[in-house]
């Protein structure tokens, strides 16, 4: 090789080096989202976001109405501050909406997850009167349910964080699950909660109907001698329909009631009608709903009703799910 070819190569190697070292850097910028704007910025036009960007803390992106925000399929926007859509404005969601810990989203527009869009929800979810999230897309819950405070409407698919087991005791976003699969220990509960009762009182009052608690709270030993005298009229296959095992019993949870009767005719009555429309009003969900037996594992009981607060019962709800559904357990 002469001289000259191999100055040349040197100085081929030396740039290919060069370049081989900018590439990874220019990855790593790229990969780290654009800051959009520091303080409060009012969007009253169209905005697209076709990157990774962000709204840090203590900042605000506010679609006022007639705003439009876009954000593109691949693209993510990080709200780390708040996210405002007025009345009037909407937010179209294609890529990712991703609401870190401590953001806050208040929707009194619209929000349209689109398929395939995904609205990562981390912070407090404020959905107004008025304000509508809907969309094929997902809204996937980080922390508790009690964190989207629900007065408008929304119609997207919701994931449910995974199960988390404290002390025996199970719970999908705040929520505790009790059913065939998930138990309670032997002790847990000593009544029903303050506010599940103070609850049961606004619907009852609001009702005109005399909605007496038929069974609240029952202990794990109180359920246990319950299912025994079930099972001893009726056989413990039959009773196990409409019964539930010691420590399986929502009631146990001292959130969880039966109302008036324990008929199946009774949600034929004028009384049950009213509880099987309005109760999620008061916080409630009549928790086995007819045509559901298989996926509940118990019979149809229109006396039944489960308390998960105003926000989390409206937004099961809207869903026509039953719990387990919702849950993500079914």
């Amino acid at each position: 090789m002469t001289k000259k070819a191999v100055t040349m190569l040197a100085v081929f190697l030396t740039a290919f080096a060069l370049i081989a070292a900018a590439v990874p850097m220019v990855m790593a910028q790229a990969s780290n989202p654009t800051v959009l704007f520091t303080g409060r910025k009012n969007l009253s036009g169209a905005f697209v976001i076709s990157d990774s960007s962000v709204v840090p803390e203590g900042s605000t992106l506010y679609v006022k109405k007639g705003g439009k925000l876009y954000i593109k399929s691949g693209a993510e926007l990080i709200v780390n501050g708040t996210l405002k859509v007025a009345a009037g404005g909407a937010v179209y969601v294609k890529g990712n909406l991703t609401a870190g810990e401590g953001a806050v989203t208040s929707v009194t527009g619209k929000v349209k997850i689109q398929k395939d869009g995904v609205f990562t929800q981390g912070g407090t979810l404020r959905v107004n009167k008025g304000g509508n999230v809907f969309g094929l897309g997902t809204i996937e819950v980080v922390n508790n349910f009690s964190d989207i405070v629900c007065k408008g409407t929304v119609k997207s698919k919701i994931k449910a964080p995974a199960p988390v087991e404290t002390d025996g005791v199970t719970t999908i976003g705040g929520v505790i699950i009790v059913n065939r699969q998930f138990d309670l220990p032997k002790d847990y509960g000593d009544g029903l909660t303050d506010e599940t009762y103070s609850a049961y009182l606004k619907m009852r009052d609001a009702s005109g109907y005399d909605m007496s608690i038929v069974s609240g709270f029952r202990s794990y030993e109180k359920q246990k001698a319950t299912f025994a005298y079930w099972a001893s009229i009726d056989g413990a296959e039959v009773a196990d329909t409409y019964s539930a095992q010691p420590g399986h019993s929502e009631h146990q949870t001292g959130l969880a009631m039966d109302i008036s009767s324990l008929r199946q005719s009774y949600g034929e009555t004028p009384e049950g009608k009213w509880l099987a429309e309005h109760c999620w009003e008061y916080g409630f969900l009549l928790r086995y709903p007819k045509g559901s037996e298989k996926i509940t594992g118990y019979i149809y009981e229109p006396w039944h009703v489960r308390y998960l607060g105003t926000s989390t019962a409206k937004l099961l709800h809207d869903s026509g799910l039953t719990l387990e559904e919702f849950l993500g357990v079914a």
